[in-house]
């Protein structure tokens, strides 16, 4: 809110339920882990089997740099790459 308004119009009691609350961790941009893939963009199982029709590339997958964000824009290269895949994979199934 504005400094020179007064009172604060962002500051307001939060007085109705449902409230909700989640444990947040300090990190770099970007996501640490995500969706796990094979090399046509499929998400795997937890067994590693493909799940049929479940496509994820991008900062919604893991990361094919490990569990960092080497800083942004970087994955707008994979993110493109793994996204023409998906989709010629897609198109042959």
């Amino acid at each position: 809110g504005d400094e020179q308004v007064e009172p604060n119009a962002c500051l307001a009691p939060i007085e109705t339920p449902p409230f909700y609350g989640l444990e947040a961790f300090p990190g770099d941009l970007g996501t640490k882990g995500g969706l796990l893939t094979d090399a046509s963009a499929r998400v795997l199982t937890e067994a590693g089997e493909p799940i049929p029709g479940l496509y994820a590339v991008g900062n919604c997958s893991a990361s094919v740099m490990g569990r960092t964000y080497p800083g942004p824009g970087s994955t707008l290269g994979p993110a493109t790459t793994f996204g023409f895949i998906a989709a010629r994979h897609a198109m042959e199934a």
